[in-house]
C-alpha cells in the first residue's frame, strides 16, 4: 500500500474548516442578510468571514466556534455599515419593500420589520437574534460579550424600544407572533 504525501492528504486545519463551513455557512449568510437588508451583501459578508477562517485554518491557536464567526461577521457588517449611508438607505429599502410585496408577508411582519429597522444597531443585533435567528439566550450572551443577566437586560430594553415604536402607529395591532414570521 502506498501512503500518500503530504501534499495530496488534506491538512487538519483544512478538514476542520470544511466541516465548520457546512456546518455554519447557511447560518452566517441567514444572519448577515438579517443585518444587511441585501441578499448580495449578506452572501459578500459570510464570504469575507469565511475567508478569514480560511486564511487561519493552520493557526493552531485559533479556535472556530459559532461565537468566533458571529464576532468576525459583527466586524464585518460593522465595516459594510461604514460604507453605507446607514439608517437613511435602509429605511428607505424597508418602506420600498413594505410598498411593493404586501403578498410576500403579512402586513403584520412587515410593520414589525419596519420598526426593528429605526432602532439603533444594538437594539436591532439583540432583537434579530433572538427573534429571527432564534438563539439561545447563552449564546446571545457570548456572541455579544456580556454576561446572562446584562443579555437579558439588553433584550428587555430593546424589546420596551419596539413596543414603543409599535405604539406609535395606531393602527398597530401587532402581536409577538408577528415578530419571528
Amino acid at each position: 500500500m502506498v501512503s500518500r504525501s503530504r501534499a495530496q492528504r488534506p491538512a487538519d486545519g483544512e478538514r476542520e474548516f470544511e466541516e465548520l463551513f457546512r456546518t455554519y455557512h447557511a447560518v452566517i449568510v441567514a444572519a448577515a442578510f438579517n443585518r444587511l437588508s441585501d441578499r448580495t451583501d449578506a452572501e459578500d459578508a459570510a464570504a469575507e468571514v469565511f475567508a478569514l477562517a480560511w486564511r487561519r485554518r493552520d493557526d493552531a491557536s485559533q479556535v472556530f466556534t459559532l461565537a468566533w464567526l458571529y464576532a468576525t461577521l459583527r466586524n464585518v457588517v460593522g465595516n459594510t455599515y461604514r460604507g453605507r449611508t446607514r439608517r437613511q438607505r435602509r429605511a428607505e429599502r424597508v418602506e420600498l419593500e413594505l410598498e411593493g410585496a404586501p403578498e410576500l408577508a403579512s402586513e403584520e411582519v412587515l410593520e414589525v420589520r419596519l420598526a426593528v429597522n429605526r432602532l439603533d444597531e444594538a437594539d436591532r443585533e439583540v432583537i434579530w437574534m433572538a427573534y429571527w435567528e432564534d438563539l439561545s439566550r447563552e449564546e446571545m450572551a457570548e456572541i455579544l460579550g456580556c454576561s446572562a443577566a446584562t443579555l437579558r437586560v439588553r433584550l428587555h430594553r430593546a424589546r420596551r424600544r419596539l413596543e414603543q415604536l409599535l405604539a406609535l402607529d395606531p393602527a398597530s395591532t401587532v402581536k409577538e407572533d408577528a415578530w419571528t414570521s
